[in-house]
């Protein structure tokens, strides 16, 4: 028998063989289907605007470097990185933006540890989120700090300074907050040295560095970039820099870890996404995150800012971020800041 769907020659034998291979080229064309549905989403990503959440407002050391990052993924990666500011909570609503976001790389932090580890400060405020919500992708810069006196001060050196503390017990430090590296820096001196500081925080080194300025306090630790432009004005003096290694931009002071110190946890900014991002999406924003932190003009920007750049690829910076859980649990512990 000659079914009409058969042309001449043909050696198919029934309508079952027929329908076989019909069923074939379904399951194949379904199977094309799927695959060409899925590759793409990664493959083609970003395919639209990507947004950059930062827990401060506009014009500080992490906003202004989360910028110059913004605008050189942009370059690498043919769409807008825009940076959107989330300020308030102690960082924690701009942290909860990103953590609350979609998992689909659209919405990324640009954070220091307050806003990626929130748990770990539980004894100053409470975070709808912990770290357990966020994927790291990176690390990005480390804030430089400084340890800094006015400038006709008559401590010229780090060791001028702790003799003076030592000889005038409870002598007072200006401090950003007890969650900032400078209070941890300045327990880590008074512990070691063995002598007496009386804290005094302020809110932000707006605060800080006026209060030097006038008289009021000694000493104090803002971020380096805060005191700058007053240093090569000669109206600040550094004696010391919270940094682990020297670079070129830094004026000419011993390193806190020439001093004989650990660099304090809570000083880097990093790039977060939200948990259950795919890989995939995380290995395109790190690996091109490397490449920009390559760039001699990426590098001079966040240079320029006062920010030392410290590109940390995601599981080397996966392990730092556990090592600083750790340290800074057991700081506060140790302090008493804890609930």
């Amino acid at each position: 028998m000659k079914y009409p769907f058969q042309k001449e020659g043909s050696t198919m034998k029934s309508p079952m063989s027929f329908a076989r291979v019909v069923l074939g080229y379904v399951s194949l064309v379904f199977l094309l289907t799927l695959l060409v549905g899925v590759l793409p989403v990664y493959a083609e990503y970003p395919d639209r605007p990507v947004t950059v959440v930062v827990p401060f407002p506009p014009g500080g050391v992490t906003d202004l470097g989360a910028r110059a990052f913004a605008a050189a993924m942009e370059k690498h990666l043919n769409k807008s990185f825009i940076v959107v500011n989330k300020a308030g909570g102690a960082t924690t609503i701009g942290g909860n933006a990103v953590a609350t976001s979609k998992p689909d790389g659209y919405t990324i932090g640009y954070f220091p540890p307050m806003a990626s580890i929130p748990e770990v400060y539980s004894y100053f405020f409470q975070a709808p989120y912990s770290s357990k919500d966020l994927k790291p992708v990176c690390r990005i810069g480390t804030a430089v700090g400084a340890i800094c006196v006015k400038g006709d001060s008559p401590f010229d050196t780090f060791k001028d300074l702790v003799e003076y503390i030592r000889k005038n017990p409870g002598t007072k430090w200006g401090i950003n907050t007890k969650t900032s590296p400078s209070y941890i820096i300045m327990r880590a001196i008074a512990k070691k040295e063995n002598i007496q500081i009386t804290d005094v925080a302020f809110d932000g080194d707006t605060k800080i560095v006026p209060a030097i300025l006038g008289g009021h306090i000694p000493v104090g630790s803002p971020t380096y970039p805060s005191v700058r432009s007053l240093v090569e004005a000669k109206q600040i003096k550094l004696v010391a820099l919270l940094v682990e290694k020297y670079a070129d931009f830094m004026p000419k002071v011993p390193t806190i870890v020439e001093l004989g110190y650990k660099v304090p946890p809570g000083m880097s900014n990093s790039v977060f996404a939200p948990k259950g991002t795919p890989d995939d999406i995380v290995k395109i924003l790190n690996q091109t995150a490397a490449k920009v932190s390559q760039e001699p003009a990426f590098r001079s920007k966040l240079m320029d800012l006062g920010i030392l750049p410290s590109y940390e690829e995601t599981s080397a910076f996966e392990a730092t971020i556990e090592r600083e859980i750790k340290e800074l649990e057991g700081f506060f512990k140790e302090e008493g800041l804890v609930k």
